[in-house]
């Protein structure tokens, strides 16, 4: 009897990896389903927030171009803000930087050890499946996304302080930020659709660790 079970739980998690990093779909979303944002202007470009910076508990006002925006929480990440291509003058906490926006080019501004960072993110090549970018701002190098129950890997593992990224098919199934076999931090749940990006930012306090996961957005501000 635990044969036959312990071969239809494998057999069930062969088919989450498959589903995951081949063409087998366990769940494939409609291209018609989710929010979507309303379309922006031509050639513009996008850049968004992530507070990494564990001594300022308080929510932070980003600035672009001087515009403040709504606060941010550690360890949260802030939608992208539509932006005009060129110069643009980011703000958050103590850091101030500029740097140069491209037509159509997606930016993330991280704020670590009191300064600025302008990483720009990588682009989706695939319209079949989702990209998921993981930033991981802890100091361990053996942080790995699996599936919720830590028995497939996903991404990683991811060395401290680095980003990685990879596109997966776009199948119905829950992530957790594990370090090694442990667990790490919990991640609420997305459905994962063709064509999106979706971002984890994983951070460290005094209380452990944290995991934020979300669908690359727009602001409405």
């Amino acid at each position: 009897m635990k044969n036959i079970m312990f071969k239809k739980m494998s057999f069930a998690m062969m088919i989450v990896a498959l589903a995951l990093f081949t063409g087998a779909g366990v769940y494939a979303a409609s291209e018609d389903e989710g929010l979507y944002d309303p379309v922006p202007p031509e050639n513009s470009a996008f850049v968004r927030f992530i507070h990494a910076q564990p001594d300022l508990t308080s929510e932070i006002p980003p600035k672009v171009n001087g515009r403040e925006r709504d606060g941010i929480r550690f360890g949260g990440v802030k939608p992208y803000s539509v932006i005009a291509p060129g110069k643009i003058l980011v703000e958050l906490g103590p850091g101030k930087k500029e740097f140069d926006a491209e037509p159509k080019g997606h930016y993330t501004v991280i704020l670590q050890n009191n300064d600025l960072r302008v990483e720009k993110d990588p682009e989706p090549t695939s319209d079949l499946k989702a990209n998921i970018i993981v930033y991981n701002f802890t100091e361990h190098d053996d942080i790995i996304v699996k599936t919720a129950d830590g028995k497939i890997p996903v991404i990683g593992p991811i060395p401290a302080n680095t980003m990685m990224n990879k596109e997966v098919n776009p199948i119905k199934v829950s992530f957790g930020v594990f370090k090694g076999d442990e667990e790490f931090a919990k991640l609420i749940d997305w459905p994962l659709e063709r064509k999106q990006n979706y971002i984890i930012s994983i951070v460290e306090n005094d209380d452990g660790g944290l995991g934020t996961y979300d669908r690359a957005r727009t602001s409405q501000e």
